[in-house]
């Protein structure tokens, strides 16, 4: 259901099949371990993800602020049509990268600018 890789400094967290009431709990508990770790700058990749149940995306939201909260971000990608139109009605306005690669990518580039504005 859920495999968590790490490209250098980032986790990508590949979320497979459904994330309904039934699952979250694991899902919480792979978040939650990863920020008691300190890895803090994460990716969710939705390429696998088939169905997502609309009252979890509150959950989702709030996650993305606690990571930005404790200086790192929560980032999503990969998520297909039916995915996307879920996150935008639910009201969740955050950037869905159309690769893991990008959202990967999306991470140097803030430190870039970071560094030198």
């Amino acid at each position: 259901m859920f495999e968590v890789k790490r490209v250098q400094d980032i986790s990508v967290v590949g979320v497979h099949g459904e994330l309904s009431r039934n699952n979250v709990k694991v899902f919480e508990e792979v978040l939650t371990s990863l920020a008691n770790c300190l890895h803090n700058n994460v990716v969710l990749n939705f390429e696998g993800l088939k169905h997502l149940d609309y009252s979890l995306v509150r959950r989702i939201a709030e996650r993305i602020i606690q990571f930005k909260c404790d200086g790192g971000d929560l980032k999503m990608a990969a998520a297909n049509g039916y995915i996307r139109s879920i996150l935008r009605a639910m009201g969740l306005e955050e950037e869905i990268y159309e690769s893991v690669e990008e959202a990967l990518l999306s991470f140097v580039e803030c430190e870039y600018h970071g560094e030198y504005q």
